[in-house]
């Protein structure tokens, strides 16, 4: 859990960074570039330096934000397909046998390994190379009874798509973790910072509907919709509450 958190931290400060440039840029080089200029007059190779950097001025900077909210998600879900490893390995695979695990927990692993099977025709998982051999072999050692199997626990979001609140509900199920937009969620300092509220009841339910809408947003700008527009608050906004649902789900699991 903690290499999970950690990595999803650094890759957000990172995002945070990028912003940060973003905004060095507008107020130093563009708001600043009177007095630069005259600052630097005797350095001619300063000032075309300055002026060349003014030359993108202009460029609208949702062209810039719009990857940066995919790539906020796409390090949510990277985070999210962390946790699913580290709960299977900290808490499945020390039991010794695999009919010793918990019988809805079985059934949820097979039903999830088959459908991952179900593209071994192919030999690949939506155009991506999946080593189908491996998990044959461990899900055969676990129902035969065998020690040392393994239960391959990207099964569990190799087909999951996107991060969706539905689907979230859905994996921290079948995986044996409490419901993630319960009170328990609410109850994480990060995310009530976020909405400004401190019921932790109502704090979890516009936590499951602004993830939801984040996606919404994140699909339109990866499909082409030119309509919509990404300004820096919005940039800021997404970046703040996945960093705080991420915070809350790290404590939510933690305790469970």
């Amino acid at each position: 859990m903690d290499d999970a958190k950690s990595l999803a931290d650094s890759y957000f400060e990172e995002i945070e960074a990028t912003i940060e440039i973003r905004q060095s840029y507008t107020n130093i080089v563009v708001a600043m570039a009177g007095p630069l200029m005259g600052a630097l007059k005797h350095d001619k190779a300063a000032q075309t330096a300055i002026q060349q950097a003014l030359k993108y001025k202009t460029v609208d900077p949702s062209t810039l934000y719009k990857p940066m909210i995919v790539q906020i998600h796409g390090v949510f879900e990277n985070y999210i397909r962390s946790v699913v490893r580290a709960v299977i390995e900290e808490r499945f695979e020390v039991v010794e046998l695999y009919s010793s695990l918990e019988q809805g927990f079985r059934n949820s692993h097979v039903a999830h390994a088959a459908r991952v099977l179900t593209h071994v025709k192919s030999g690949n998982i939506q155009g991506v190379a999946y080593n189908f051999d491996s998990l044959l072999t461990n899900l055969g050692k676990g129902l035969s009874g065998q020690k040392g199997y393994k239960l391959n626990p990207e099964v569990y979001t190799k087909l999951m798509g996107n991060c969706t609140a539905e689907r979230l509900e859905k994996l921290f199920e079948a995986i044996s973790l409490p419901e993630p937009f319960s009170d328990a969620l609410g109850q994480n300092a990060q995310i009530k910072a976020h909405f400004d509220d401190k019921t932790k009841g109502r704090v979890a339910i516009r936590a499951k509907e602004k993830l939801d809408v984040q996606i919404n947003l994140r699909n339109d700008i990866v499909h082409g919709d030119l309509t919509r527009v990404i300004d820096l608050t919005a940039l800021r906004d997404t970046l703040g509450f996945i960093r705080a649902l991420s915070a809350g789900l790290d404590q939510l699991v933690r305790a469970a």
